[in-house]
């Protein structure tokens, strides 16, 4: 099993829990986010508009950021997207 052979390495498991984690903490932000909305106004299509208001950034940047990787250097791009996400 290719999962498990990768979990035997520290730095794969800190990377695949953290990344689990943060994929958590962003479904429970994305789902309270949406209750709230729907909660506070009792509108489907407010709620529509909050969820696809949610998603206009990575309508607008993917095709984007798909073609500077596969012209720049990868790790960079990963450097600096992850250094964006933080700030």
């Amino acid at each position: 099993m290719a999962v498990g052979r990768a979990l035997r390495h520290r730095n794969y498991r800190l990377f695949f829990f953290g990344q689990g984690v943060s994929l958590i903490g962003t479904w429970i932000t994305r789902i309270a986010t949406s209750w709230l909305v729907y909660r506070l106004t009792g509108s489907a299509v407010m709620l529509g508009v909050v969820v696809f208001a949610g998603q206009i950034p990575t309508f607008l940047i993917a095709p984007f950021a798909g073609v500077l990787v596969d012209r720049w250097n990868r790790w960079r791009v990963l450097l600096v997207a992850q250094t964006l996400a933080m700030l």
